[in-house]
């Protein structure tokens, strides 16, 4: 594929299309699907009348379009499904949504006849559906499982069409989906601020965000048609290979100046080197545990974790800030097992590869939750081979208009509910088996994996990183754009307090200081991992009297004169250690340089290992299958991420 240094200027008009009509035009769209109705159902008996009245002008509207350029489009609009009832003691039975359902789906039948447009009734046949089912269709009542929509699809074909699907079904849902994934990660691309928002102006030498961003968008709309090329080919009886063969050009720019001065201040050392450029607190010693030059797989780790067996997870991001349509998807779940425990990984297994800007993950269930915005998976392993072979989409709507500030520091809180933080330009949308949920602001957000709810926990912002729970339920919660703190606790007793003094700017993420390992006067204080203004992770001693809590800095964990030192998470390890991941970038930050400044490093990343000289280490805990009442014994353990641990291995048991 030929690359030049431009290739004719990008139309920014083609990069975005903020309306439904904009979109269909862009596609040619002779025929449109329409399913509404569940959400609006919500409202019940006082919605109604305006649900008909929108979907009646939603209607004439479409009718006034020529998307196509030459007639109006067939439409055909579809009732929601019904609420599956899943007899479960988390969720709600349905049964006064199904009422509404009906309601809602007679209505837009009487309009849909009024206008003389198809309708085609999901409603009725999904009821019968799920009483005839061996198993659940859905998840959580409302969105259907994947073989829940294959039995739909079978319905919504037979409603259609006077012939049956084609021969070979499972090639072209194959051929389907990979259409299926570059359009989406064009119509909802990551990073969409720095594509087509604000930060799209920002301009280094002539080349702004936008004019790259701009030709990366052609790049996925050609993927795209090559593939659409194909499903079409499959579908009257044949097949095509897929050709990428006539992209068009990247846009390719030159280092900035900024970005030249930075690379310019030192070229990457050896993980060990690295080592001698740290000033280490008094009685502490680092080991290098993983680096990109043994593991290639280590590169650009965004958050770590420890599972219940006492394991090392990081996820890696090279695709930052988001996937390059030319380039293969690296974005991975990786494992860093040290059985011998020697102090060094033994392996690097990759337990889910070709993954999204991974923000964040935490275990839970007997899986991982994973944020990859715009959406959270669960992944899960059930054969025993440290592989994902369950991949379920738990929730969709997690914004990722600013990567950088997305879905981040994962934790599972004491009520059990998903927590992350994101920042601002991010805006959520979100469907419930309850409730739609609409969030633009800034803070500290929760899920429950259970009941399939979301809510805004708390505001901080602008930009919140890290986000820990003590022995007691507060919750630390830190602004990683102006360094500055805040605390409350599990039933947001105590609001949004700043509890300690910023002196460094941005806070990737935090961590708390628990573990037999270290002196008991260091048990319980305060880690702040920084990565610009001072490259290091600082600690500061927690003090509490009463119900107010405050921290002091002391002397840091550890500096780093290394300019490439970008430590991004801190975890206390199985073994009582302190586990430091490192980006390990000569650039950092969205701003200060364009998306594609070619000095942005992909190949590297490390995890440094801490410990205190002349104390004992602590036995790994193996918890993995283990009977309740033995990993019950962990709650005994004097580390606070022991306990932890064993709340997040009987998540997954009955």
């Amino acid at each position: 594929m030929a690359r030049n240094l431009h290739s004719g200027p990008v139309s920014r008009t083609q990069s975005y299309f903020s309306k439904p009509d904009q979109w269909l035009t862009k596609v040619q769209a002779d025929t449109v699907f329409c399913f509404f109705g569940r959400n609006e159902a919500l409202n019940g008996d006082a919605g109604l009348e305006g649900f008909k009245k929108n979907l009646a002008e939603m209607i004439d509207g479409m009718r006034g379009q020529k998307y196509n350029g030459k007639s109006a489009p067939r439409i055909v609009v579809f009732s929601p499904i019904a609420h599956e009832n899943l007899k479960s003691p988390h969720l709600p039975d349905g049964s006064v949504q199904n009422v509404n359902l009906e309601k809602y789906t007679a209505a837009m039948q009487a309009v849909c006849a009024d206008k003389g447009v198809q309708f085609v009734d999901i409603f009725t046949p999904t009821k019968s559906l799920y009483a005839n089912a061996k198993e659940p269709l859905t998840m959580n009542g409302i969105h259907l499982l994947d073989h829940g929509n294959k039995a739909l699809a079978e319905v919504i074909v037979s409603r259609l069409f006077d012939k049956s699907a084609p021969a070979d079904v499972v090639k072209l849902r194959e051929a389907v989906l990979d259409k299926n994934l570059h359009w989406f990660n064009r119509y909802r691309v990551v990073d969409e601020y720095n594509v087509f928002g604000g930060r799209s102006r920002l301009n280094w030498d002539g080349f702004s965000n936008a004019d790259v961003m701009g030709r990366e968008m052609e790049i996925f709309d050609v993927k795209t048609a090559n593939r659409d090329k194909r499903i079409w080919a499959i579908a009257n009886g044949g097949d095509l290979e897929v050709k990428d063969d006539n992209l068009p050009p990247e846009v390719i720019v030159p280092a900035n100046k900024q970005s030249q001065f930075q690379k310019a201040l030192g070229e990457y050392l050896d993980g060990e080197e690295a080592i001698s450029k740290m000033t280490i607190h008094k009685g502490m010693k680092v080991n290098l545990f993983a680096t990109e030059k043994d593991f290639p797989r280590l590169v650009n780790p965004v958050q770590m974790a420890v599972d219940t067996d006492s394991r090392v997870w990081v996820s890696v991001w090279p695709s930052y800030p988001h996937w390059n349509p030319v380039e293969p998807r690296r974005d991975a779940l990786l494992i860093f097992p040290d059985e011998d425990q020697d102090g060094k990984a033994d392996e690097c297994i990759v337990f889910a590869d070709e993954l999204n800007s991974v923000t964040g993950f935490e275990f839970w269930g007997g899986g991982v939750l994973v944020a990859a915005p715009p959406e959270i998976w669960f992944l899960k392993d059930t054969d025993g081979d440290d592989k994902a072979d369950v991949k379920l989409r738990v929730l969709q709507g997690v914004s990722s208009a600013d990567t950088h500030h997305s879905a981040n520091a994962v934790n599972i809180g004491p009520d059990g509910w998903m927590y992350w933080s994101r920042g601002i330009f991010n805006v959520a949308n979100f469907e419930t088996p309850t409730k739609t949920f609409r969030s633009g602001a800034s803070g500290v957000h929760r899920f429950n994996p259970r009941t399939f709810e979301f809510e805004f926990h708390f505001p901080i912002g602008p930009n919140p990183h890290g986000d820990v729970f003590d022995q007691w339920g507060y919750q630390f919660a830190s602004d990683g754009t102006s360094g500055t703190g805040s605390y409350v606790n599990i039933g947001k007793g105590i609001g949004n307090k700043k509890w300690y003094e910023k002196r460094v700017r941005p806070v990737p993420a935090t961590g708390l200081l628990s573990s037999p390992h270290f002196p008991p006067e260091l048990e319980g204080n305060f880690l702040i991992c920084n990565a610009i203004g001072v490259l290091g992770v600082l600690q500061h001693e927690v003090k509490y009297n009463g119900a107010d809590i405050t921290a002091e800095e002391i002397e840091p964990i550890l500096i780093s004169s290394d300019p490439n030192f970008r430590p991004s998470d801190v975890e206390i390890g199985g073994d009582g250690a302190l586990y430091v991941a490192d980006w390990h970038n000569a650039l950092i930050g969205h701003m200060q340089h364009n998306m594609r400044d070619p000095n942005r490093d992909h190949e590297h990343g490390r995890i440094y290992r801490v410990t205190y000289e002349g104390r004992d280490l602590v036995k790994p805990a193996k918890m993995k299958g283990k009977p309740i009442a033995e990993v019950c014994q962990n709650f005994f353990a004097a580390t606070d991420s022991t306990r932890y641990r064993a709340r997040l291995e009987l998540s997954g048991r009955g």
